[in-house]
């Protein structure tokens, strides 16, 4: 296969006649994109989290009305069907999963409830960390095999078979973990374990730390096997909207978004459904690395804001920044994810005030149901949407573009009620809403800078999702970050994401040898490791010609716990080079002091991503350029910058923006489903793929 290192910057892929549509559904709003290759349409339906198949096929109702097809005409004809869900990270936040029991090492029962993860401090009280299953539901086998991959005590089929009737009868468990010690040198008795189960019990979800993860760390090896068996119900609404997809006519396979930013099929997804969690988040930096490429702005930090969260990430040179230890849920994991940073300030988060009498915004969101009040579906309680309606940010006339008229009074009514208890009237509490959220959002975005060390001179912000033009500016003025993007498809852009995802199967091995290498068994662990990337993209039926691989080596000192990734060529292991790129990552990550002559280095995973190039949707085009054409503002809006006093700003429609045309802040553009506000000391433009760009031109 091909080298995959460059992917950010080349971005061809197939084409076709036919359609291809790409959904993401979020907490609060369905979103979808719909393309032909000449014209992209986009479409929003509300979330159903009873039933999130409702929202995906209202959602694909809207998007065949403005193609001027049928429903069914439009399947038939869809070449592509691409799909991020929250069904994972639904049942992590409800906390409503299978019963897990887990089978470890004897001994080592106790390990997973160890807690090596991340604690809130909530008004200076640690909170009880939530762990998937309860310590009860631990069995310890006597089973052993050492560091080298020898077997020191054999696997007892019998004491296995026990232990999960045990398990059932008095735990309930309904799911299997299996996680040994070393199991990633030699995974014979954890393969084993698995078809023992598997023969007696064919219908219980079981899941292997070694088969998930070959690789050393066993407590994330437990937690991904424990997670995986906790989520195994998540997949039942896909395939009932799969059912009514092909009801309707659609041909081609679905393709489901996982967290490393990448497309799996829906039979992959079930044998790994953790992959799914955060897949949204993780489509819309994908995409967001494609608009900073166009740009010729390729390192950004990416702020997705829907209804429920905003989501940090940061893209640089036009790919996301990945982690392969993924925290989800606040727990340490072995899963390759994109990183992304989420932090409970949406448009739906709920207005509070606490025991201390402060005024606070999220973690707790309206979501789609009842959702803020202004929706006019039941809510009561005052979100970020209600406040900025009220302030004037968001026109309630032309809300989601023209499809709902939002309910002012009745988001006055809800912060007047809010207001009565602080001693403040409606419009002070609805400020009060948006600084707070404003201060979450950019605290997020500050950690993300300072734990990544990036040059707030190179970075600026790529803001999507529903409200994220509304906040995004202001962020960037406070962290003196010079520009923002907002792209002709920012309120579904994550979306689009799920419409252009390259397929990605990713494979890792621990090889743990010293550096330079003097045996053939690195070499032959990434040759095989290519072989089976290649197989895993012939399986989902990639051309040849449409296959690439990214390889990747783990380089550290010799008993240091963490490693630094370094790119390398396919079936290419220069010890030399490594030891050179190391040396140089080394210093610059943690100093030149830091750096011993002596210590050896050791190369410890070696990590392929197989990636597929499929056919996939199109960007809108820039209009052409008219440089006699004057850019006139389609009205003007009181904005409330303080609580007391109105000022009149004026406002522009995107789709008037020519190349050469510059507004200068205070300004508001309605860029269709979302609004982009650019205060004073801004200005907007049109760049390359009908993108706007905000220039920071004051910190003022």
């Amino acid at each position: 296969m091909q080298n995959a290192a460059n992917l950010g910057a080349n971005r061809d892929a197939p084409t076709t006649s036919g359609y291809v549509i790409g959904i993401d559904v979020g907490g609060t709003f369905t979103d979808a994109v719909c393309s032909d290759g000449q014209t992209t349409w986009r479409a929003k339906s509300p979330t159903n989290p009873a039933r999130f198949s409702d929202g995906v096929m209202g959602a694909c109702t809207m998007l065949a009305e403005q193609a001027g097809l049928t429903p069914g005409e439009l399947m038939s004809r869809v070449v592509r069907f691409g799909l991020g869900t929250t069904a994972v990270t639904n049942v992590l936040a409800t906390k409503r999963g299978r019963t897990v029991g887990l089978l470890t090492t004897k001994g080592f029962e106790f390990h997973l409830h160890s807690m090596r993860n991340h604690r809130d401090v909530q008004d200076g009280w640690i909170e009880r960390f939530w762990m998937p299953m309860e310590p009860e539901a631990v069995r310890g086998i006597d089973e052993r095999i050492d560091r080298s991959g020898n077997i020191l005590r054999p696997l007892d089929a019998d004491e296995v078979l026990a232990a999960v009737a045990d398990l059932i009868d008095r735990n309930g468990v309904n799911a299997i973990a299996v996680s040994y010690l070393w199991s990633f040198r030699n995974p014979a008795h954890e393969e084993e374990t698995v078809a023992l189960i598997r023969a007696k019990y064919p219908s219980m979800p079981i899941f292997s730390g070694a088969d998930l993860r070959p690789i050393m760390r066993e407590y994330e090896r437990t937690t991904l096997a424990v997670l995986n068996a906790f989520t195994a119900d998540a997949l039942d609404g896909i395939e009932e909207l799969e059912q009514q997809l092909k009801a309707l006519g659609l041909g081609c396979p679905m393709l489901l978004l996982h967290s490393g930013g990448g497309a799996i099929s829906s039979e992959e997804a079930r044998l790994t459904p953790l992959a799914l969690v955060s897949s949204g988040p993780a489509a819309g930096s994908v995409a967001a690395g494609e608009i900073a490429i166009k740009a010729g702005l390729p390192d950004a930090i990416c702020c997705d804001m829907g209804g429920t969260s905003i989501d940090v990430a940061v893209v640089t040179n036009g790919i996301p920044e990945r982690r392969h230890t993924a925290e989800i849920g606040g727990i340490v994991t072995g899963q390759s994810a994109i990183d992304v940073e989420s932090v409970g300030a949406g448009g739906g988060s709920i207005a509070w005030i606490d025991d201390r009498g402060l005024l606070r915004v999220g973690p707790q969101s309206a979501r789609a149901t009842p959702g803020p009040v202004c929706y006019g579906r039941g809510g009561t309680e005052a979100t970020v949407t209600d406040a900025m309606v009220l302030l004037g940010y968001i026109d309630p006339a032309s809300f989601n573009r023209g499809g709902m008229t939002l309910d002012v009074e009745g988001a006055r009514q809800a912060c007047a009620r809010l207001g009565e208890r602080l001693g403040m009237d409606a419009m002070g509490i609805a400020h009060g809403i948006r600084e707070i959220a404003l201060a979450e959002m950019s605290k997020a975005m500050r950690a993300r800078i300072s734990s990544g060390g990036l040059d707030v001179r190179r970075y600026g912000v790529i803001a999507f999702g529903g409200s994220g033009s509304l906040f995004a500016t202001a962020m960037a003025k406070e962290l003196e970050l010079p520009w923002v993007l907002t792209p002709a498809l920012a309120s579904v852009l994550s979306a689009y994401g799920a419409a252009t995802a390259d397929i990605r199967r990713e494979r890792a091995r621990a090889v743990d040898e010293f550096l330079p290498l003097e045996t053939d068994h690195a070499s032959n662990v990434l040759q095989d490791l290519l072989d089976r990337a290649e197989e895993d993209l012939v399986t989902q039926n990639v051309a040849p010609a449409n296959r690439t691989a990214l390889c990747e080596a783990e380089v550290r000192f010799h008993r240091q716990n963490a490693s630094l990734t370094l790119t390398i060529e396919p079936g290419k292991l220069d010890s030399g080079e490594m030891i050179e790129r190391f040396r140089d990552n080394y210093a610059k990550n943690y100093g030149v002091s830091s750096l011993t002559e002596n210590t050896p280095i050791e190369l410890s995973t070696l990590r392929v991503t197989g990636i597929g190039k499929t056919i996939r949707a199109v960007l809108p085009q820039s209009p052409p350029a008219e440089p006699d054409r004057p850019l006139n503002p389609i009205g003007s809006r009181d904005i409330y910058l303080q609580p007391d006093h109105p000022t009149a700003v004026r406002v522009f429609a995107a789709a008037d923006f020519r190349t050469g045309h510059r507004v200068e802040g205070p300004a508001l553009v309605d860029v269709g489903d979302t609004t982009l506000w650019a205060p004073v000391g801004t200005s907007v433009e049109l760049i390359a793929g009908g993108t706007l760009k905000t220039t920071i031109t004051s910190a003022v």
